[in-house]
Protein backbone atom coordinates (compact mmCIF):
# COMPACT_ATOMS: atom_id res chain seq x y z
CA UNK A 1 0.00 0.00 0.00
CA UNK A 2 2.84 2.36 0.83
CA UNK A 3 4.48 1.66 -2.55
CA UNK A 4 1.27 2.69 -4.29
CA UNK A 5 1.09 5.92 -2.29
CA UNK A 6 4.67 6.87 -3.17
CA UNK A 7 3.93 6.07 -6.81
CA UNK A 8 0.96 8.43 -6.79
CA UNK A 9 3.07 11.10 -5.10
CA UNK A 10 5.69 10.80 -7.83
CA UNK A 11 3.01 10.79 -10.50
CA UNK A 12 1.43 13.88 -8.97
CA UNK A 13 4.71 15.78 -9.02
CA UNK A 14 5.34 14.76 -12.63
CA UNK A 15 1.86 15.82 -13.73
CA UNK A 16 2.15 19.18 -11.96
CA UNK A 17 5.49 19.77 -13.69
CA UNK A 18 4.05 18.86 -17.09
CA UNK A 19 1.01 21.07 -16.56
CA UNK A 20 3.19 24.00 -15.48
CA UNK A 21 5.41 23.56 -18.53
CA UNK A 22 2.42 23.30 -20.90
CA UNK A 23 0.72 26.42 -19.53
CA UNK A 24 3.98 28.36 -19.66
CA UNK A 25 4.63 27.26 -23.25
CA UNK A 26 1.11 28.15 -24.40
CA UNK A 27 1.30 31.59 -22.80
CA UNK A 28 4.74 32.23 -24.24
CA UNK A 29 3.64 31.24 -27.75
CA UNK A 30 0.56 33.45 -27.52
CA UNK A 31 2.59 36.45 -26.33
CA UNK A 32 5.25 35.99 -29.00
CA UNK A 33 2.63 35.64 -31.75
CA UNK A 34 0.96 38.85 -30.55
CA UNK A 35 4.27 40.72 -30.52
CA UNK A 36 5.09 39.48 -34.02
CA UNK A 37 1.71 40.54 -35.39
CA UNK A 38 2.00 43.97 -33.78
CA UNK A 39 5.47 44.49 -35.24
CA UNK A 40 4.24 43.52 -38.70
CA UNK A 41 1.26 45.87 -38.47
CA UNK A 42 3.37 48.75 -37.10
CA UNK A 43 5.96 48.34 -39.86
CA UNK A 44 3.27 48.59 -42.53
CA UNK A 45 3.32 44.92 -43.51
CA UNK A 46 -0.44 44.55 -43.67
CA UNK A 47 -0.44 42.21 -46.64
CA UNK A 48 -3.51 39.99 -46.25
CA UNK A 49 -1.54 36.88 -47.24
CA UNK A 50 1.02 37.42 -44.47
CA UNK A 51 -1.67 37.95 -41.85
CA UNK A 52 -3.53 34.87 -43.12
CA UNK A 53 -0.41 32.72 -42.78
CA UNK A 54 0.14 33.99 -39.24
CA UNK A 55 -3.47 33.29 -38.32
CA UNK A 56 -3.25 29.75 -39.70
CA UNK A 57 0.06 28.95 -38.01
CA UNK A 58 -1.86 27.51 -35.06
CA UNK A 59 -4.47 25.14 -36.43
CA UNK A 60 -7.20 24.90 -33.81
CA UNK A 61 -8.75 21.83 -35.37
CA UNK A 62 -5.70 19.61 -35.07
CA UNK A 63 -3.95 21.06 -31.99
CA UNK A 64 -6.11 19.14 -29.48
CA UNK A 65 -5.34 15.96 -31.42
CA UNK A 66 -1.62 16.59 -30.94
CA UNK A 67 -1.90 16.99 -27.20
CA UNK A 68 -4.27 14.06 -26.91
CA UNK A 69 -1.86 11.74 -28.71
CA UNK A 70 1.15 12.99 -26.74
CA UNK A 71 -0.61 12.68 -23.38
CA UNK A 72 -1.95 9.24 -24.27
CA UNK A 73 1.45 7.93 -25.30
CA UNK A 74 3.18 9.44 -22.25
CA UNK A 75 0.51 7.91 -20.00
CA UNK A 76 1.10 4.51 -21.57
CA UNK A 77 4.81 5.00 -20.93
CA UNK A 78 4.17 5.79 -17.25
CA UNK A 79 1.99 2.71 -16.91
CA UNK A 80 4.69 0.57 -18.50
CA UNK A 81 7.31 2.01 -16.12
CA UNK A 82 5.14 1.00 -13.18
CA UNK A 83 5.08 -2.65 -14.28
CA UNK A 84 8.81 -3.02 -15.04
CA UNK A 85 10.55 -4.10 -11.81
CA UNK A 86 14.01 -2.73 -12.66
CA UNK A 87 12.55 0.71 -13.50
CA UNK A 88 11.51 1.26 -9.87
CA UNK A 89 15.08 1.54 -8.64
CA UNK A 90 16.02 4.97 -7.37
CA UNK A 91 19.12 5.65 -9.50
CA UNK A 92 17.95 3.90 -12.65
CA UNK A 93 17.82 5.95 -15.89
CA UNK A 94 15.46 3.38 -17.40
CA UNK A 95 12.19 5.22 -16.55
CA UNK A 96 13.42 8.39 -18.23
CA UNK A 97 14.37 6.49 -21.37
CA UNK A 98 11.05 4.67 -21.52
CA UNK A 99 9.10 7.89 -21.05
CA UNK A 100 11.14 9.72 -23.69
CA UNK A 101 10.55 6.89 -26.17
CA UNK A 102 6.80 6.96 -25.63
CA UNK A 103 6.62 10.76 -25.90
CA UNK A 104 8.62 10.56 -29.13
CA UNK A 105 6.22 7.91 -30.43
CA UNK A 106 3.36 10.30 -29.65
CA UNK A 107 5.02 13.14 -31.56
CA UNK A 108 5.75 10.86 -34.52
CA UNK A 109 2.17 9.57 -34.56
CA UNK A 110 0.90 13.15 -34.56
CA UNK A 111 3.30 14.09 -37.36
CA UNK A 112 2.12 11.25 -39.59
CA UNK A 113 -1.56 11.93 -38.85
CA UNK A 114 -1.14 15.66 -39.50
CA UNK A 115 0.62 15.01 -42.80
CA UNK A 116 -2.07 12.64 -44.01
CA UNK A 117 -4.81 15.14 -43.03
CA UNK A 118 -2.96 18.01 -44.75
CA UNK A 119 -2.52 16.02 -47.98
CA UNK A 120 -6.18 14.99 -48.06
Amino acid sequence: MQNLETTFQHLESILVSIAFFAVTAILLIAILNFILKMRLINSGQTDPEVLKVLSNSFNQKIAPLKWGIILLSSGIGLILIYFIPSANQYESPLPYGIEMIFIAIGFLAYYFIANTRRDA
